[in-house]
């Protein structure tokens, strides 16, 4: 739909959708005043992460035939590995040693249908296919802060289950069971909220971010590069052959990238430690709060209390709840009669529902599933 008007013109709907993309963050952005005032300890006795020049010929990256703006993809550059690996190493040694991240940050952006309208623009999420020899770079460098995490005290929160080695929805779907069980149990009502934060890749701020990487003892090199590879994203939408015309994007980091599921994890890291008496499982920004209690009427107050904090700490971070699809669902091991409790968000009532999708695998609030 574009200017209230249906179109199936390619050109128009990708000049539309690519409009919408961008203008909607700008209007989230808007909403916040950063304030960040988490304090970021920085060791200073453990060495801090510095990102090396170095690059492999054989990188892992998964045999694609997308093409990127440069009309390269996967396959083809594996098939040409073998001419191609001492100018791509040098160019992305060059890159590091600069600090800079120029020709390799334009997008195409491809508009894939979540759900609802399908003439509506909201309803569509903006994934990124971004330069093949991108993430050749991206590849390296995520390889290396990872192993710098694994290898520190400055670990990715427990809690957190998206994109990790050893860690998958799967996994993030059976603590859920388990935890939820064990307290039912214990004889407790276990009050869970399902957060869904509005457009949460594309709100980041970089200042926040950089400052957070401070927090994990990035060097300053390091964040030098990083704040180079985020901005000013040159981005457009690409609908049967139709290209929109670019628009530059200063906010977010990529999705469809490598790089940009942990940048977001180290900028949400804290948000499982704000409520210390609340249990917090995360899946990039799938977010869940877990609350317990002996009675659904002593649990019915706390949801509401925990989301004070909750909703907070995430618009100091320029991080906005949707509270239109945030939903909260109540277990309890007895068929109890008890009016189920209101919770409230910024003076909004949540919907309380019997069943939820979370991470593709439908919850029931007897505690049984459906994949």
């Amino acid at each position: 739909m574009v200017n209230g008007k249906l179109t199936n013109n390619p050109a128009d709907v990708a000049e539309a959708l690519n409009y919408y993309f961008a203008d909607s963050v700008v209007k989230i952005t808007q909403c916040f005043s950063p304030q960040y005032t988490e304090v970021c300890p920085v060791n200073t006795v453990e060495q801090a992460l510095t990102l090396s020049l170095k690059c492999q010929k054989n990188n892992s990256l998964k045999p694609s035939r997308a093409k990127d703006i440069f009309s390269m993809d996967v396959v083809m550059l594996k098939e040409l590995s073998e001419s191609l690996v001492n100018p791509i190493t040098d160019i992305i040694n060059l890159s590091v040693s600069q600090g800079m991240f120029h020709a390799w940050k334009s997008s195409v952006i491809v508009p894939i249908f979540k759900r609802g309208d399908p003439h509506s623009a909201s309803n569509y999420r903006p994934i990124s296919i971004l330069p093949i020899v991108s993430k050749v770079a991206e590849k390296l460098m995520a390889a290396q802060i990872t192993n710098y995490l694994n290898n520190s005290s400055f670990a990715l929160h427990p809690m957190q289950f998206g994109f990790r080695a050893n860690f998958s929805t799967e996994m993030a779907n059976c603590y859920f069971t388990e935890k939820v069980k064990s307290l039912l149990d214990k004889g407790r009502v276990v009050g869970v909220v399902f957060l869904d934060l509005r457009r949460a890749f594309d709100t980041v701020n970089h200042r926040i971010l950089m400052f957070k990487l401070l927090g994990f003892n990035f060097s300053l090199d390091t964040i030098r590069w990083i704040e180079s590879y985020l901005a000013g994203h040159p981005q457009y939408v690409s609908i049967q052959n139709y290209k929109s015309a670019p628009i530059s994007i200063s906010t977010g980091v990529p999705q469809g990238s490598i790089l940009g599921p942990l940048l977001f994890m180290l900028y949400v890291n804290g948000l499982p430690s704000i409520c210390p008496n609340t249990n917090i499982q995360m899946y990039a920004d799938d977010t869940v709060i877990y609350i317990h209690r002996s009675s659904i009427s002593q649990v019915a107050s706390e949801p509401t209390e925990s989301l004070v904090h909750v909703t907070a700490w995430l618009e100091q971070c320029c991080l906005q709840l949707n509270i239109s699809k945030t939903v909260c669902m109540f277990f309890t091991k007895t068929n109890s009669s008890s009016v189920v409790p209101d919770v409230f968000v910024s003076g909004e009532r949540l919907q309380v529902v019997s069943e939820y999708k979370y991470l593709c695998v439908l919850i029931y609030s007897r505690l049984s599933f459906k994949a």
